[in-house]
């Protein structure tokens, strides 16, 4: 080898080395922007609770001894809420300090109310909608504060004990995991306040405690029932040997079956001893319901002797879900079962009122044990308080706790979002609420089908909409007349019925979907897909059974002792239909237990397309890029399993291959649902049980994408417009408005850059969105929030020095300024009573910055110490395209945005741009009749103080004289311009208005939502402009003749000068 050719492969050698540190450097710089924190990156982004402030499910709720008006609720998958104002208004107090959003049991101290003890995983485990736990939590400080104290694998806790005189000596009875064995379930005790615990009692591992009962005037006596369940995807096993009725006498130590007089066939139980009478004993028991064996009994000897008082089928029916008892503290014959309705008996159980109460479906109730006539009640609405022994209660519509389903919406402005709320009606509900500062319940009416509905309609035309509910019932629901027609496809009873005899058989979410393709027709999923071209006339199947159809596992939904058949438990069903946005006749559906097929020809003809290996699991969502027609995720779960792993699929073939592409989701958060981005390729979102997550690499990799959206299982996504809609399960609906700025995302460069704002559409409503708060949560009190109105610039900056300025302006397409905006306030700004607002601040932290520009002409100029009514506020630009410049010195970025016009308004370019013209000669007008009453304030001002140190002197006198008469007629003129006695805002009724007052009123009564300008209107501002011809007149012989000739007979006589400045 030569020297020239060896020098010339190692020179070869060196560039590629440092090609390749170059590269490796640069993905490790990309790897680390996507890789911190998004989190604290995008702070500045808010996602919006939207409502609706209606109540979802809650299986646990307390007082507190001795405060009548405080009480905590914990619900289903939203976490705990407090209300100090005797349920007036909720306030969540676990955001921030929970893993996780579901809670079985809350217990509060009698001896320290301070002291709340919260167990995780909702105890009435339904098959749907349920979600796990992740054990205890404690505060000290009443909620203000929380901390995690242990059993985190106990998944689901029934009820929390606490010692009535020592608030360290804590009974946790859990129940256990929902969907398989595990040793982690039982009684735990804990002597130290949750610091250690100790499991005193465990039975096998499918068998946990369901309900645990304390005898308060001997707190080492304790009742408890051991429940043996399991749910399965095909079923819910609710008794079996596991099942049982426990007593100890020494605090847990040791305990005792007390089974004597109850029958050997044992299902769910629940047991309370009475405070007013500690002998005396309430057990409610599930057992075979062919043979009626199971009811409420009684024991009069503490336990040691059972009797069964009543078999009033009321208190048994559909055990798994309900079975609770409650004894009145003051009155041993008083006692509450809770089931589908409330019920007392006054007579020991013998017969039994029904409660009136504020919803359906009861879990918990609280008694106070000093007023038995006070009250608070979780059901599945929420929690309610009563203070008259249930003669009334509180509203259960001011808590937004709602747990959704399937997000449907159509195009209609603003859009508006469907679907069915979990025990209650379904939804329909606006994305933002016109002319209000919130949405509201005006904003929201129900629709078609029921708790469990896919809802589908032309989103164009949506007046028809197409509901389900479970076991296959279907409705067309006209929303203007607001009455239905029944459609089902086969019109049978399925209740009680084994799956395998359902002529169709319907997952309890069964898919409906409207066709883009073919205008009219819907498509249903049952085990096939059927489809209407007659909205339900007449149905076809268009598929053949597209489920694994595993006969074993479709019998009867529930047993050994109590049959379940309402749906939830019907294995080998479409769980999920979609149709091609892309390609007619293209449809994908999933099942219920786990197979994915594609028809490509209408339903001529189907092809299995499973991932290879996939096992039995829940297709729970299926998404059809809006970019490749071929491309296609599913997200999958095994939850029902009691398997939790994340499980997302990705196929680029139409189903051929698939990819699974879950990484960076930790097990636990099983996947619900994946949505690509509208805008951007390979952008996806996916909801899983414990948050949000994003993906910038189609899949490669995931991270948390929480934001300020509350820890809460998320049961489905939509992108819509440039937003992100999410339907969670405890939460009700929140919406992220600003995808654009995630779109063009691609890691923070430190630098200067501006973001191109998504489009705004002129409009009126208010928002706290409006101004930007890394406070604020997203919520209202009452009601929903409304998305920001204007323009949302979103900009990256990099450390700047506090010297340093960072400047905004806006101008329009022919280049005019329209507003210039700044991070540093205007030092000459003064604010007074009935003046001007300063202009808004841009900020200038490192990182990503928002703003939202209202998209207004600049604020106008007031005249300080003159208070008028009115608004000073720029007017609205038009629809067209504005640039953006942000620079700071040496630095500078560009962009512009769109402002779109209403779609609701019938205002043409002609009208906007007459208005604008208009409008903009006014707020001129405005700024320069106040610039010149300041100028003849500021000059007399100064007249008025040099003719008061003047000398005194002959030589002086005329000056002085003079100098007055001029201060005179200063005043005078301003005495017609303004009105500077008024100082307060009902002072305008007593001191009339002058001239400026009169003409802000004009440009503030020629300013509409909807612009135009009227002919009264341009009469009134000719006779304006007429006065102020004169009123200018006046001024500038005053700045202009009158200021100068005097100051220069104070300088001819040695006084010095007036400073005339003219802005």
């Amino acid at each position: 080898m030569t020297n020239c050719c060896y020098i010339e492969r190692l020179t070869t050698i060196n560039l590629k080395m440092k090609h390749l540190r170059l590269l490796l450097l640069l993905l490790v710089s990309a790897s680390m922007s996507y890789g911190q924190n998004l989190d604290s990156v995008f702070q500045t982004l808010k996602f919006r609770n939207i409502g609706p402030f209606r109540g979802g499910r809650s299986v646990t709720a307390s007082g507190v001894v001795g405060d009548p008006l405080t009480y905590y609720m914990g619900t289903t998958g939203g976490g705990v809420w407090k209300t100090e104002d005797a349920g007036a208004y909720w306030k969540n107090i676990s955001d921030g300090f929970f893993e996780m959003g579901s809670v079985g049991a809350v217990s509060v101290s009698e001896s320290d109310p301070n002291v709340v003890y919260v167990g995780m995983g909702e105890h009435a485990p339904r098959g749907v909608m349920t979600s796990y736990g992740d054990g205890m939590y404690k505060s000290t400080d009443a909620g203000k504060t929380w901390k995690k104290i242990g059993l985190e694998k106990t998944q689901h806790i029934a009820r929390v004990v606490i010692h009535p005189k020592n608030p360290d000596i804590v009974y946790v009875a859990a129940q256990g995991a929902l969907h398989g064995p595990t040793q982690d379930r039982g009684i735990y005790k804990t002597t130290d306040g949750g610091v250690t615990w100790t499991k005193v009692l465990y039975v096998n591992d499918l068998t946990g405690c369901s309900e645990l009962s304390m005898d308060m005037s001997n707190p080492q006596v304790l009742y408890a029932t051991m429940w043996h369940h399991q749910r399965m995807p095909w079923q819910v096993v609710s008794g079996g040997p596991g099942s049982g009725v426990y007593k100890s006498n020494d605090g847990g130590v040791t305990w005792e079956k007390i089974h004597k007089g109850l029958p050997k066939e044992m299902g769910k139980m629940a047991i309370s001893v009475s405070r007013a009478n500690p002998d005396k004993v309430f057990l409610l028991m599930e057992s075979d319901s062919d043979k009626d064996l199971g009811g409420l009994f009684v024991s009069d000897d503490a336990g040691k002797n059972w009797n069964k008082v009543s078999g009033d089928h009321r208190l048994i029916q559909r055990a798994w879900y309900y079975i609770e008892v409650f004894t009145d503290p003051q009155d041993e014959n008083t006692v509450y079962v809770l089931s589908a309705p409330a019920l007392r008996s006054i007579d020991g159980g013998k017969t039994w009122e029904t409660l009136s109460t504020s919803h359906g479906d009861h879990h918990d109730l609280w008694i106070n044990p000093n007023n038995s006539k006070n009250m608070v009640l979780a059901d599945d609405g929420g929690a309610a308080i009563t203070f008259n022994r249930a003669e009334s209660w509180t509203t259960l519509d001011n808590m937004p706790t709602a747990q959704f389903y399937r997000i449907n919406v159509d195009n209609e402005f603003p859009y508006n979002i469907y679907a069915g709320q979990q025990d209650n009606s379904s939804v329909k509900i606006a994305s933002m609420s016109l002319g209000s500062y919130s949405i509201g319940e005006r904003d929201w009416t129900r629709s078609a089908g029921g708790e469990s509905a896919f809802l589908a309609f032309d989103p164009d035309d949506p007046r028809y909409v197409m509901g389900g509910s479970y076991l296959g019932t279907i409705e067309i629901l006209d929303m203007k007349s607001k009455a239905g027609t029944g459609v089902m496809a086969a019109p049978i009873q399925y209740l009680s019925m084994a799956a395998r005899d359902m002529k169709y058989l319907y997952d309890w979410n069964a898919p409906i979907i409207w066709s883009k393709h073919e205008p009219g027709t819907f498509y249903h999923g049952a085990q096939y897909l059927l489809r209407t071209r007659d909205k339900g006339v007449t149905w076809e199947e268009v598929s053949p059974d597209l489920t694994r159809n595993i006969d074993e596992k479709q019998g009867k939904g529930g047993g050994p002792y109590t049959v379940e058949a309402v749906g939830a438990e019907n294995y080998g069903a479409l769980s999920y239909v979609i149709e091609s946005p892309h390609e007619k006749g293209v449809i994908w559906t999933g099942s219920n237990d786990g197979f994915v097929h594609v028809t490509r020809d209408n339903g001529g003809s189907w092809t299995n397309v499973t991932p290879k290996g996939l096992a039995e699991c829940l297709i729970n969502a299926i998404e059809v890029s809006p970019h490749d027609k071929a491309t296609a995720y599913i997200a999958t779960t095994r939850y029902k399993f009691n398997d939790y792993t994340p499980a997302i699929y990705k196929t680029t073939d139409y189903g051929k291959t698939w990819t699974n592409i879950s990484k960076g989701i930790p097990y636990g958060s099983f996947t619900r649902v994946v949505r690509e981005d509208e805008a951007k390729k390979g952008l996806l979102y996916a909801g899983t049980e414990k948050g949000l997550y994003i993906s910038w690499n189609d899949g490669a990799s995931w991270q948390p994408f929480q934001l300020n959206l509350p820890i809460t299982p998320i049961m489905d996504l939509k992108v819509k417009e440039g937003d992100l809609v999410v339907a969670t399960s405890g939460r009700s609906f929140w919406i992220l408005d600003d995808l654009g700025v995630l779109g063009q995302y691609s890691g923070l460069t430190n630098s200067l850059k501006l973001y191109k704002p998504d489009d705004a559409v002129i409009g009126n409503w208010g928002s706290p969105l409006n101004r930007t708060s890394a406070e604020f949560d997203g919520t209202n009190l009452l009601e929903g929030v409304n998305p920001a109105n204007g323009v949302i610039i979103y900009y990256e900056l990099p450390k700047l020095a506090d010297t340093v300025a960072v400047t905004l302006e806006i101008r329009d397409a022919q280049g005019n300024m329209v507003r210039t905006l700044s991070s540093e306030k205007d030092p000459k700004f003064q604010s007074y009573p009935g003046g001007p607002s300063p202009e808004p601040t841009i900020s200038k932290s490192k990182g990503i910055n928002r703003f939202v520009w209202d998209m207004r002409y600049a604020t106008m100029v007031g005249a300080p110490s003159a208070y008028v009514e009115g608004g000073y506020r720029g007017h609205k630009a038009s629809p067209g395209t504005y640039s953006l410049t942000l620079k700071y010195p040496g630095k500078e970025a560009k962009s512009e945005c769109k402002i779109l016009p209403n779609p609701l308004y019938e205002t043409t370019p002609a009208t906007y741009a007459e208005y604008h013209t208009f409008m903009t000669g006014m707020e001129s007008s405005l700024n320069e009749m106040h610039k010149k009453v300041n100028t003849v304030l500021d000059v007399r001002s100064q007249i008025d103080g040099v003719l008061k140190d003047l000398p005194v002197g002959e030589s002086f006198v005329a000056l002085k004289k003079d100098g007055e008469a001029l201060v005179a007629k200063m005043k005078a003129w301003d005495e017609d311009m303004v009105q500077r006695k008024s100082k307060a805002y009902d002072d305008v009724e007593n001191f009339p208005n002058k001239f400026t007052a009169n003409f802000l009123f004009l440009i503030n009564a020629t300013e509409s939502d909807i612009p135009r300008v009227n002919q009264p209107n341009r009469d009134q501002l000719k006779v304006l402009m007429a006065e102020w011809a004169q009123l200018k007149s006046r001024a500038d012989e005053l700045i202009n003749t009158d200021a100068p000739a005097f100051n220069k007979r104070l300088w001819e006589a040695g006084i010095g000068a007036v400073r005339v400045t003219k802005d």
